[in-house]
């Protein structure tokens, strides 16, 4: 086992006092400017009169210097909240008895089209760049309210805990008003998704039931004074609670299909965190990747992402739309087009289920960063309304530029709170619902282990409240980290290409389908991805026998459902992840000075500039982006294709672009025969580029735009 932070912190003083006592032990006379450092009665200091008789000044130094850096230590410690010790994940070994070709060992998927290496989560040289963070509570205080939520009657209890009151009231404050306000959805247009209402306070002094016109959440405001006559009064106390209470055409909806089949579909609950690779996963999270593989759900290890950020993995997922298809019919950037996506939740509310999506940090929604979001409701519970209102009325705890805290928990918290009792309040009937959190994972890859064992425990409340008896869950991430020193490892470049993602299914679907079983066990070592998500969904809608014949994914027409054997023999080509992001191929180094890799980088520079240029007035006025030049290259690369020889070969290039120090990334084919380039993907940034790039107003170009001001003459 390692030493603990306060072992390897102390341990040079430590050994340096046993190297003073040793030096002590040879000299057996006192120095002659030294004092003995002992009480004596015939000293001349009174100890009585708290004076300290005279001490040994050589004794007493390496005594307090190793008081002081105990108390460094100790401090630095718990500040830090970091913890060296790491949990050692028991993956499960592949079933010895399925068909097809085995895997070799150093291999998650390997096939003639695609051979996935299996890396260490704990390397080394990964490990350098990550530390175990502690879970450390949003506030001291317990909160003032919380909701208690009875599904069978549909009656929501705010409960008032008068005992927490002393925690919140100033000393010299007697009196005391609390409020409550319904929050309610109030954008049009294209501030739709934008603008939230809350309705008139309404007092309360004890424990009350919320009358049945407040549906989404309140607003729970608190404010004391010296009496109750005051007119200046302090604000102690405010909190959010967002609620999931069925609507009267919710429940029209379901009624339609009630009795239409015999048994109850199966509901679908989609779990997803921002960022996080399988491997880092089980890096940075152990305990809730050991609870996964010991309670039987299904990986999909190779699980390749298609694109760059989380927009277009999900809407593959959402839509089976790649990024081109979907700004082309539903494009975000305008008001009102994003509802002409064929969503997922639309077929599955047209199939009488209930929908939901909630998602934290409201700056950065998937829907709504850079983009205009929904000018309707997308599904039938949305969070984003209280999502607004906490953000403007709660306190926050930033972590890493995200919202790590809000109000009394974890932005998180709020997230997971909201789908278990979505699916307490739909345990009866079928459901979709999709849930997403970025705040503590997004930017960092030590983060999310400070969640670790919150994330466990919603798990395993999903089994407590009996949601996995009903459920499909899907546990996923749409990428890993995009950027920072980890992206310059090996590991770091699969890690980003390759998110974790499990699935659950209830006994009695297993039992009835026990082909699916199979078919999941085997696509463990598959490659697939998020098409094949998409196409999944659609598999579970046509079992539910209230709809059949769907489309596939428009584009990736050779996807599938994993509820299917996936061929053994797939490629990234055939399943529509282009070269860049393709984990398949075998990269080996090649000279940083040949002239291929001059030209392909070359070609690189030229790309983004022209691109910069054709968008020049897409800047902020009297701004431009700076002309973009090669600067150092850090890394060159060939693939080695599992196929064999192709007419083309594929390099990824690794190197720094000025002005603003942009380190890049880019996978160029070239054509030999007719000796042609092409960017495959689009180009990565690997740093973060903060407000080199605020004057751009295009989402993908920020990452090449240097701003700088124009000369006016």
């Amino acid at each position: 086992m390692k030493p603990s932070v306060l072992q390897t912190l102390l341990e040079p003083a430590t050994t340096a006092l046993a190297v003073l006592s040793r030096k002590q032990q040879h000299h057996h006379r006192p120095s002659p400017t030294c004092t003995n450092n002992r009480r004596d009665a015939g000293g001349g200091g009174r100890v009585a009169g708290g004076l300290l008789h005279p001490v040994d000044r050589c004794g007493r130094a390496p005594v307090l210097a190793i008081g002081l850096l105990f108390c460094v230590t100790v401090y630095l410690y718990f500040m830090t909240g970091t913890d060296v010790t790491q949990m050692i994940v028991t993956i499960p070994a592949d079933d010895a008895d399925l068909p097809g070709p085995k895997v070799p060992k150093g291999f998650i998927v390997w096939g003639p089209g695609c051979q996935i290496m299996d890396l260490n989560p704990v390397a080394k040289d990964v490990m350098r760049l990550f530390s175990k963070e502690r879970f450390v509570p949003c506030s001291p205080k317990q909160p003032l309210t919380s909701i208690e939520q009875h599904f069978d009657n549909d009656t929501v209890l705010v409960r008032y805990h008068r005992d927490q009151l002393d925690a919140f009231m100033p000393h010299y404050m007697r009196y005391v008003r609390c409020c409550y306000q319904s929050i309610e959805r109030a954008g049009t247009k294209d501030k739709a998704d934008k603008n939230f209402w809350v309705g008139e306070c309404v007092p309360f002094n004890e424990s009350f039931l919320l009358p049945p016109s407040v549906r989404n959440g309140v607003l729970v405001r608190c404010k004391a004074g010296v009496s109750e006559s005051s007119k200046s009064k302090k604000a102690i106390y405010t909190n959010v609670h967002a609620l999931i209470r069925p609507q009267p055409s919710v429940r029209e909806r379901m009624d339609k299909f009630r009795g239409r089949t015999e048994k109850r579909p199966l509901s679908v609950l989609m779990i997803g965190i921002d960022s996080i690779s399988r491997l880092n996963l089980i890096r940075a999270m152990p305990h809730t990747a050991q609870h996964l593989y010991d309670t039987g759900w299904f990986e999909l290890k190779g699980y390749n992402k298609i694109d760059d950020n989380t927009y277009p993995n999900l809407m593959a997922i959402l839509t089976g739309y790649n990024n081109s298809l979907a700004y082309s019919i539903c494009n975000p950037k305008k008001v009102g087009q994003l509802e002409e996506c064929p969503f997922m939740w639309k077929y599955f509310a047209d199939s009488g289920y209930a929908t939901a999506y909630a998602e934290d940090e409201a700056g950065i929604n998937t829907f709504n960063y850079h983009k205009y979001g929904f000018v309707a409701q997308p599904t039938d519970h949305y969070f984003r309304p209280v999502a607004l209102a906490a953000e403007k009325n709660l306190s926050k705890k930033m972590k890493n530029s995200l919202t790590f805290c809000l109000g009394y928990q974890n932005y998180a918290d709020h997230i997971y709170q909201y789908a278990l009792d979505f699916a307490s309040q739909y345990r009866t009937e079928p459901y979709f619902g999709l849930f997403w959190t970025n705040t503590f994972s997004h930017n960092d890859i030590s983060d999310p282990s400070s969640m670790d064992l919150r994330m466990k425990y919603y798990l395993e409340e999903l089994d407590e409240r009996g949601i996995l008896n009903s459920s499909m869950v899907v546990f996923f991430s749409d990428h890993g980290l995009r950027f920072g020193p980890v992206r310059m490892l090996l590991t770091g470049w699969l890690e980003e290409r390759l998110p974790f993602n499990f699935i659950w299914l209830p006994e009695w679907f297993r039992e009835e389908h026990p082909e699916i079983v199979q078919a999941l066990k085997i696509n463990r070592n598959r490659l697939t991805n998020p098409y094949d998500l998409h196409a999944t969904l659609k598999h579970v809608l046509e079992l539910s026998g209230r709809i059949d014949n769907l489309p596939g994914p428009l584009s990736c027409p050779n996807c599938q459902s994993i509820f299917a054997e996936v061929p053994w023999n797939r490629s990234c080509e055939e399943t529509a992840i282009e070269s860049h992001w393709c984990t398949c191929a075998n990269f080996q180094p090649i000279d940083k000075r040949s002239p291929m890799v001059q030209r392909a980088i070359a070609f690189v520079i030229d790309y983004v500039n022209r691109d910069l240029e054709e968008h020049r007035n897409s800047t902020a006025v009297n701004y431009a982006c700076a002309k973009l030049a090669v600067g150092s290259i850090t890394l060159a690369k060939m693939a080695h294709e599992p196929k064999g020889r192709l007419p083309y070969r594929d390099y990824l290039l690794i190197f720094d672009g000025k002005p603003g120090g942009g380190k890049f990334e880019s996978t160029v084919r070239h054509y030999q025969e007719r000796d042609a380039f092409e960017i495959t993907g689009s180009i990565s940034r690997l740093n973060e580029y903060a407000s080199q790039s605020e004057c751009m107003h295009i989402d993908y170009l920020r990452k090449y735009c240097y701003c700088q001001r124009t000369k006016l003459f």
